[in-house]
């Protein structure tokens, strides 16, 4: 009964990258799409979202009208980013990006911004539909001892070596689940008329967010560096043993693919736990 979240509430997630993903203007690309699944395990299909806001009613996630805006906070409380990583990541930028001019600031001070101000801004990531993870969201996390002695290897490039990014998502309050590629529109023209009931909306199952994650060297989104799931040569979810077959706490088998990274309730949201309740 625990294997999902309720739309509209968020999760955090973290993940490493290893190699030449230290430069200012590297990232990850993440591209979410979304099947739904029958709560007994049977049937998946993929689907479409759909939300509403005061101002507009059934956008679908992707389209030139989902215009919804993400941000994520890096050292955010709940995150606990660990304070050795915050500090690593600011030595290597103080000493490497150029960014600080000597005498502007000493390496102390700047630790301290890096800490106290800059990680705890909001940094936008996308929306809905794409997220794009910039180095503000990252932090080095390799080794900084054992280092060979040669002229190539010193303890700052060894320590930025090894990255640690930290994202999170979730799905609208209320998201509106029909099968991939249904002309909404033409349904509600021909049906009298859209609404929250309309049989067309599927909600007795789960809705599963699958993410396909590429990293992004010098801000060339034109040619991903590597691919998590369709790289020529190896898939990381195989490597790194991922689950394809879970059972719920009911004994409904369910079956995963590589990128399945969250389940949502079809038909529960987080407003339900937000509602008026008046006491009898």
């Amino acid at each position: 009964q625990n294997v999902a979240v309720k739309t509209g509430y968020h999760f955090k997630f973290d993940f490493k990258t290893k190699g030449n993903m230290f430069g200012s203007r590297d990232g990850i690309r993440l591209t979410p799409t979304f099947d739904f699944v029958s709560k007994d395990g049977k049937t998946r299909v993929p689907v479409d979202l759909y939300y509403s806001t005061n101002q507009r009613s059934f956008i679908r996630i992707g389209s030139a009208e989902d215009q919804v805006k993400r941000f994520v906070i890096l050292n955010d409380r709940l995150r606990q980013v660990p304070s050795e990583q915050l500090r690593d990541t600011a030595t290597y930028k103080y000493n490497r990006y150029g960014e600080i001019h000597p005498g502007m600031m000493s390496e102390r001070t700047y630790q301290e911004y890096y800490r106290d101000k800059f990680t705890k801004m909001k940094t936008p990531v996308g929306g809905y539909s794409l997220l794009l993870m910039p180095e503000q969201l990252r932090t080095f996390i390799g080794p900084k001892t054992n280092i060979p002695t040669n002229a190539s290897a010193d303890v700052l490039r060894a320590n930025a070596a090894i990255q640690q990014w930290y994202g999170e998502y979730s799905l609208p309050a209320e998201p509106y689940v029909v099968q991939a590629g249904t002309n909404l529109a033409e349904y509600g023209r021909t049906h009298g008329g859209l609404d929250a009931k309309s049989p067309i909306f599927l909600k007795n199952g789960y809705i599963v967010v699958n993410f396909n994650l590429e990293s992004i060297q010098e801000g060339n989104l034109g040619a991903p560096h590597l691919q998590y799931i369709h790289a020529p040569l190896m898939n990381q979810w195989l490597l790194e043993g991922f689950q394809r077959q879970v059972e719920d706490s009911y004994g409904n088998s369910f079956t995963l693919r590589d990128g399945d990274v969250v389940f949502y309730h079809a038909d529960r949201s987080s407003r339900d736990d937000f509602s008026a309740q008046v006491p009898h």
